[in-house]
């Protein structure tokens, strides 16, 4: 008998020993090290949903159909199905953030997507892939897609200005991996006019930052991953002068199930490989990102590749996308407990603006508060009506205001055409 109990505790040992080190393989596999520990922390102090919530869900694409024309014809043909089908607690439909990637110019997708920005269907932002640049070649690259954008409406407001949000090619924003090469990348954005990244979150790069679930201003310095630090976005907090402001998407710990060991990991990637559930929206939901100090308002950052494949294409447009969405207007928009707001990247940056500056109530009186709309949007006509939000100065930053002391330089803006034309096969 005693030697039965031996065997079957050298068992116990020996299969929890494997097991675990199995897991630990998995996490330094997968560089879950990076994040693990501020995930902790930031899991030990989350507040609770508040007991009124408003929902802010903003689709961050990095949308890259390259030549595969057909692919962005399905969109401009499929996205304004879904989106008319889907509407927020105000009646607006389902809105996109189009990052679209500044060294592939090819006018054709570009075409596709002015439309559907003037349909009023979302917002254009830029996305930019690069290696072995310095900050020179870099910033010269990035003025050569400033201006192909702009001559398209987009990343310049109705003001005149130069403004954009950034996601980073292959997560490896300020020199974090070997697709940059610029370790003052943070400072050049803010130079050329960028006024957030959306790059984040990155599960298996060593690029994805150690802090989790927060709104940060980071500063760039001359070492890579600057951004592994910064200051938390609270209510009353004032951006630091050349604090660039780093908008996460949700990240939590899931079960897994034994056969991958328990652990897994929600980051809001949507791709046809993982299809959309209804737990999983109750996770984005759940992890609550917002503006410390103003827990009622919860950014919902999803992100994905919406035209890298014909699958990719399918499960966004007319896929497990739809019905998530379905599951999140029933469950998350009953206007008491939750009510919903579809939100571009844009809108979201100056939401949590708004937040940090004291604003409260109806998020959506803010979503111009700090950046205009671009000249791309639709027409005044083309807009819902104007919320009763008060006056333009109470929904709007005030001119004096000292966040508003920093604004990116004009870019020459050429007209469509004067770019190389690149016709619908």
């Amino acid at each position: 008998m005693k030697r039965t109990v031996r065997i079957a505790v050298t068992a116990l040992v020996v299969l929890t020993t494997l097991y675990m080190g199995a897991v630990a393989a998995r996490i330094v596999y997968r560089k879950h090290y990076v994040w693990l520990p501020g995930y902790a922390v930031w899991w030990w102090n989350r507040p609770p949903l508040a007991e009124r919530t408003h929902l802010l869900v903003l689709f961050a694409d990095h949308w890259e159909p390259s030549t595969f024309y057909e692919r962005a014809d399905r969109w401009e043909e499929g996205y304004p199905r879904l989106a008319d089908r889907h509407r927020d607690s105000e009646g607006r439909p389902l809105q996109h953030t189009w990052f679209y990637p500044v060294e592939q110019p090819y006018t054709y997708p570009l075409q596709v997507l002015q439309r559907l920005v003037q349909r009023g269907y979302g917002e254009v932002e830029v996305h930019f892939h690069h290696r072995d640049d310095s900050r020179v070649s870099a910033g010269r690259k990035i003025d050569v897609g400033l201006q192909l954008l702009q001559s398209y409406g987009f990343a310049k407001t109705i003001t005149g200005e130069t403004r954009f949000a950034f996601i980073h090619g292959n997560m490896h924003l300020d020199g974090s991996g070997e697709y940059c090469g610029v370790t003052e990348e943070l400072a050049l954005l803010k130079e050329k006019g960028c006024f957030a990244d959306f790059t984040f979150p990155a599960l298996w790069e060593q690029s994805q930052p150690s802090h989790v679930n927060e709104l940060r201003y980071v500063i760039d310095d001359p070492k890579p991953k600057s951004y592994d630090s910064g200051q938390v976005v609270s209510v009353g907090s004032a951006p630091p002068p050349q604090g660039l402001l780093l908008f996460p998407g949700p990240l939590s710990v899931t079960y897994a199930g034994l056969s991958r060991l328990l652990l897994g990991a929600e980051d809001g990637h949507l791709r046809a490989g993982v299809p959309m559930s209804t737990a999983r929206v109750d996770r984005w939901v759940n992890t609550a990102v917002h503006v410390n100090g103003r827990p009622e308002w919860v950014f919902v950052k999803l992100w994905g590749h919406g035209a890298a494949s014909d699958g990719d294409v399918e499960d966004l447009l007319d896929g497990s996308f739809d019905r998530a969405l379905d599951y999140m207007e029933q469950r998350y928009n009953d206007r008491e407990r939750y009510t919903l707001h579809y939100v571009t990247a844009r809108e979201a940056y100056n939401v949590a603006m708004a937040a940090a500056a004291g604003m409260s109530g109806n998020p959506a009186c803010y979503y111009d508060w700090a950046i205009p709309p671009y000249q791309a949007g639709p027409p005044a006509s083309a807009t819902p009506p104007a919320l009763a939000c008060g006056t333009p100065a109470q929904t709007r930053r005030p001119a004096a205001d000292p966040l508003t002391s920093e604004r990116g330089s004009a870019s020459v803006v050429l007209e469509p055409s004067h770019l190389p034309a690149t016709p619908r096969p």
